[in-house]
């Protein structure tokens, strides 16, 4: 049978990324002297849209299709199939493909540069669908620890000067009975400087 289309592009289709979803376009054109039926037909009816997908052109005429799918995973493995034949000025064209059995064809392979999707990166990846979602589902939980000072000391640990005080003058009340019994010798003066000393030197180090 004689050449009624003219078909661009003649073996790949290429599939581009537009207005989020992928668009081939496909040119016929009319190059006989008779009307010419067209028919489009892919090998993935489901997630593809063809405008128009049936039709008629007059000789010399031409018509430019257009398939788009949102689903990129599998255009490389798909095909598209154009079946073209001579039909009369008043003839239906849906009843012409239904009886028609010797048609032209021509079949053109889909063709995608890059799938820039989530699922292709899983699809291509060595990780596990279930390591990606235990990734996203782990959390990581953080908490800061202030660091103690330098021999710092716990609350418990703390006296108060008011406590050492009434530490300190109970501890001398103590001493000065036993020195009215005569069981303590030493001189109460010499005494108290040395526990006076001793306190300056504690609360110097406990609030410095």
């Amino acid at each position: 049978m004689e050449q009624l289309l003219f078909i661009q592009p003649e073996r790949m289709l290429k599939f581009e990324y537009e207005n989020n979803q992928y668009i081939a376009r496909i040119v016929l054109q009319n190059v006989s002297a008779i009307f010419v039926a067209f028919k489009v037909r892919l090998s993935n009816q489901n997630d593809y849209s063809v405008k128009p997908t049936i039709g008629v052109l007059r000789a010399g005429n031409s018509v430019t299709l257009q398939l788009t799918t949102e689903n990129a995973i599998c255009i490389n493995a798909d095909r598209v199939q154009i079946l073209a034949g001579p039909i009369s000025n008043n003839e239906d064209v849906i009843q012409f493909f239904k009886k028609q059995q010797r048609l032209n064809q021509k079949i053109l392979k889909c063709s995608i540069d890059e799938v820039p999707s989530l699922q292709s990166t899983v699809y291509k990846s060595t990780i596990s669908p279930q390591e990606i979602n235990d990734f996203k589902t782990t959390t990581i939980k953080t908490e800061y620890v202030k660091p103690l000072k330098k021999q710092q000391l716990l609350p418990k640990d703390i006296l108060t000067l008011e406590e050492q005080i009434k530490k300190i003058s109970e501890d001398l009340k103590v001493i000065k009975e036993k020195q009215n019994d005569g069981k303590i010798t030493v001189g109460i003066k010499p005494f108290l400087l040395s526990i006076l000393i001793s306190m300056i030197v504690g609360v110097y180090i406990t609030y410095r």
